[in-house]
């Protein structure tokens, strides 16, 4: 039996406050990384279960795999556009050489523009046709802030590979043990918080799964469409382009960047009726999932009306980046749920003698 006085309870607890924001403070730059861990703990949980049902009792094995699946899923893409970007660098800075050494002709698909021809190709005859022309222009480009730009995005990589490697150890731990973690927050949630905290913390773990089913998933069925209307139409490296377009319809509204871009690959080629019919398709595609299957998986999942939904995801990337478009939507139904709830039974901050 615990003897201890009010003045020690009271002591205890601001102790566990102090330590607890002790450690918050100490390991902030590593949230992220346990958020994201947490994000996809929840999202691979159908194929864990299926997994585990092939071979009970391998958890370790499980979480070997998948683990191991996913860093291949996110290096191996990263590995090809770095290898990539380097061609591509060597690229820029020879053809810059050669640039300033002999000058630039306008390129053929000035001629195709519907409107703007003659004046572009005047403005590049007197300033990058020659070779003084050319030495001219690329020598306003600001090496030192350039130079600069570099360090900074090399020291943002580092940092970046860092908390990826963070988040693939944490998700390792999750999915392994991801029962007893499972039992231990909610055990905590509903000895602090009551019947109501264990409500909150599913609505929270549904809301993500929806979000992960709603966003990702539809992201990429979006972009695997697209990238064959790209192949057909003639757009400029069609693989690429979809798998970008796939990714930026996962932001609200950040497809149409991807789609403008395409299309005006096409202008230039002088396809004007295909980038017509692409603008179109990509309308029509966009239009039906973003009103009608995204809305219905996320909404259907979260319960909760898809302008809540959008509200969560474009606050989250506003507020903490690519990690809101997932924590977002969670912190919405959970606070609509808080709401519910006490709008039906005014159970938020009354006891059982009192409601």
């Amino acid at each position: 039996m615990d003897n201890s006085t009010p003045a020690q309870l009271r002591a205890r607890v601001a102790l566990a406050l102090a330590i607890a924001l002790g450690a918050l403070w100490i390991g902030a730059a590593f949230v992220p990384a346990i958020l994201w861990a947490g994000v996809v703990a929840i999202a691979v949980e159908p194929l864990r279960r299926r997994l585990l049902a092939r071979w009970p009792g391998h958890e370790t094995l499980v979480a070997c795999l998948i683990t191991s699946a996913v860093l291949l899923i996110v290096v191996v893409p990263l590995v090809i556009a770095l290898a990539r970007a380097v061609v591509e660098a060597q690229g820029v800075a020879l053809w810059l050489a050669d640039a300033r050494a002999h000058g630039v002709p306008v390129p053929a698909w000035v001629a195709n523009l519907p409107i703007g021809s003659a004046q572009i190709t005047a403005w590049w005859n007197a300033h990058l046709l020659t070779a003084a022309g050319a030495s001219e222009q690329f020598a306003r480009i600001d090496t030192d802030l350039l130079l600069a730009q570099s360090r900074t995005l090399t020291h943002d990589v580092i940092r970046r590979v860092v908390v990826f490697a963070f988040t693939i150890v944490v998700l390792f731990f999750l999915i392994r043990d991801r029962d007893t973690v499972v039992q231990q927050l909610e055990r905590g949630a509903t000895r602090a918080f009551g019947d109501a905290g264990g409500r909150v913390g599913r609505q929270i773990f549904a809301s993500v799964r929806g979000t992960v089913d709603g966003l990702v998933l539809l992201g990429l069925a979006q972009g695997i469409i697209m990238a064959v209307i790209f192949a057909f139409a003639g757009v400029p490296h069609p693989i690429l382009t979809g798998l970008l377009s796939g990714l930026a319809s996962i932001i609200p509204f950040g497809l149409v960047a991807v789609l403008l871009v395409a299309l005006l690959l096409l202008v230039i080629q002088g396809a004007v009726v295909a980038a017509i019919i692409v603008g179109v398709l990509a309308f029509v595609i966009n239009f039906v999932i973003d009103h009608f299957l995204r809305p219905g998986l996320i909404g259907g999942t979260t319960r909760l009306p898809f302008v809540w939904v959008l509200i969560g995801i474009v606050g989250g990337v506003e507020t903490i980046g690519l990690l809101g478009l997932f924590v977002g939507p969670a912190v919405m139904a959970a606070l609509v749920l808080i709401w519910r709830e006490w709008v039906d039974s005014g159970d938020i901050g009354t006891t059982t003698d009192e409601a």
